[in-house]
């Protein structure tokens, strides 16, 4: 498992009109697999304060994710009950489209490779030329 996330490595990424909730992927997390699989943790922060946290991964090649433990709140994590990768595309989680449509699995843009390209990406608001 990941470190559990730090406030000052945080990156922010907007997702749809939706401003009271703010969704961000911790940038010290981020990680490529051999596998071709995007690791990171994700952090969903409601307007009220309350927050989501989830350590995930993304197979670009099948348009696939996987959810491989949830946070608690005494800052451990907690096994996800199941080990299945479901499809991005259809589904209600609007933040994993974003995520896979304009940030690391984008059509037509290079390949995110290694873990600097995911950051810099997320920092850019989105996939652009020469992210590898």
């Amino acid at each position: 498992m990941p470190a559990y996330p730090k406030q000052g490595s945080l990156i922010a990424f907007p997702v749809g009109i939706r401003t009271d909730i703010t969704f961000l992927i911790d940038g010290e997390t981020l990680s490529v697999g051999k596998d071709g699989v995007i690791r990171y943790v994700l952090v969903i922060v409601s307007a009220q304060g309350a927050r989501n946290v989830s350590f995930e991964g993304m197979r670009c090649q099948t348009g696939e994710r996987r959810l491989y433990a949830t946070g608690r709140s005494d800052g451990t994590w907690s096994m996800a009950r199941s080990d299945q990768w479901v499809k991005v595309r259809g589904s209600r989680s609007s933040h994993h489209v974003e995520l896979f449509l304009n940030y690391f699995c984008t059509i037509g843009a290079p390949a995110i490779v290694t873990p600097e390209a995911a950051r810099r990406v997320l920092l850019k608001g989105g996939a652009v030329e020469g992210a590898r």
